[in-house]
């Protein structure tokens, strides 16, 4: 492998700075929430294991980051509909709109920086990062 990696490495550094940008405009989410409010609103409604395992956390750990989340009204907690003895936990409306704020926030930073692209850059730019998501994903 060349120095491709390194380079998409420092590159996504950029979208990072965006998303902790946008965190301390916001000015109220700490890293670890917002990776538990992106999980279950990207893969919820998940019960508290199914969280902590995608998110490699304890189950005491991620049971403590969920409940100041809904003391927040950020996520809510109710039983599965298969099952009383399971809690589903899902973003509320506040949540999903914290997360819309947040992601307005990144698409500004972002915007102005594909504004700096050529119409031909931009088009290679979102194949590309297209293909690489993929790939990622496999």
């Amino acid at each position: 492998m060349d120095d491709s990696a390194w380079q998409i490495e420092e590159a996504s550094l950029v979208l990072v700075e965006a998303t902790l940008d946008a965190m301390a405009a916001l000015g109220y989410l700490s890293v670890t929430r917002l990776r538990v409010l992106l999980a279950v609103d990207r893969h919820g409604p998940m019960n508290l294991s199914s969280l902590a395992e995608r998110l490699d956390m304890s189950l005491s750990a991620a049971g403590r980051v969920v409940d100041r989340l809904d003391e927040a009204g950020l996520l809510s907690r109710a039983p599965a509909p298969h099952s009383r003895r399971e809690i589903r936990i899902q973003a509320t409306p506040e949540g999903r709109d914290v997360l819309e704020r947040l992601r307005a926030v990144r698409r500004r930073s972002i915007g102005q920086a594909l504004d700096r692209l050529s119409p031909t850059e931009r088009t290679t730019l979102f194949r590309m990062l297209r293909q690489l998501t993929e790939a990622a994903g496999q």
